[in-house]
């Protein structure tokens, strides 16, 4: 059947539906190509993400000085251990650098100071319990870290060049805490972590429960 036989069944309103379902389908295409979360949420907001970024510098800092603390006191005397908190560490710095890179050189911020600020409190029977109390404090610190990107990537960050960065740290953080997890769990036969019989005791990290921060003096 030809183009002009086609347009005579056509009923001019019928035609005039599908020349609208076009074009707003067309609108939606485009809405979806060009619509950022930033956009979704809100509109951009660089004041914002830089003291966001500034304070995920200062918990990243954290925790390269906490990993360093359990390492120059020997509380990983395994070696296989104290390996991975290292490497960890060194993801941390990683971390810690580039979201000073993004606040300096995209968000045009001024990156803080982290010089000067200590590890993350640790509690007593973390430096005196053996290697699976430390073991568990960090698993607790990395799912920390973990929910506090969620949370950021979900809600809080409003550009995309921070939103992208945060998105690529997050499944590291977690990656952190799955190795911990199976290392209490199948290596050291720990138990009273939640979900104890799965590795990843949820499916979803936003309904994991966010452990409180350790005190000192616990």
């Amino acid at each position: 059947m030809s183009n002009t036989e086609n347009s005579k069944i056509i009923s001019p309103q019928r035609r005039k539906l599908i020349q609208l379902g076009v074009l707003t389908s067309a609108a939606g295409v485009f809405a979806l190509a060009t619509n950022s979360p930033a956009d979704a949420r809100g509109r951009r907001n660089t004041k914002t993400d830089i003291e966001l970024f500034n304070g995920i510098a200062i918990l990243e800092q954290k925790a390269i000085n906490t990993y360093k603390a359990a390492a120059e006191n020997n509380l990983l005397p395994t070696k296989a251990f104290l390996d991975v908190a290292l490497q960890f560490a060194g993801d941390h710095a990683q971390h810690h650098a580039k979201v000073q890179s993004i606040v300096a050189t995209v968000l045009r911020g001024t990156p803080v100071n982290t010089s000067n600020v200590g590890t993350f409190p640790i509690p007593k029977k973390v430096l005196t319990g053996g290697e699976a109390e430390v073991l568990r404090y960090a698993l607790s610190l990395e799912v920390i870290a973990s929910k506090a990107y969620l949370e950021n990537i979900q809600s809080k960050l409003t550009t995309d060049e921070a939103i992208n960065v945060a998105a690529t740290i997050l499944p590291v953080e977690a990656s952190h805490a799955a190795v911990f997890r199976t290392v209490l769990l199948v290596l050291l036969k720990e138990k009273g972590l939640p979900g104890d019989d799965k590795l990843v005791p949820y499916a979803f990290l936003d309904k994991q429960p966010t452990p409180p921060l350790p005190k000192a003096g616990s």
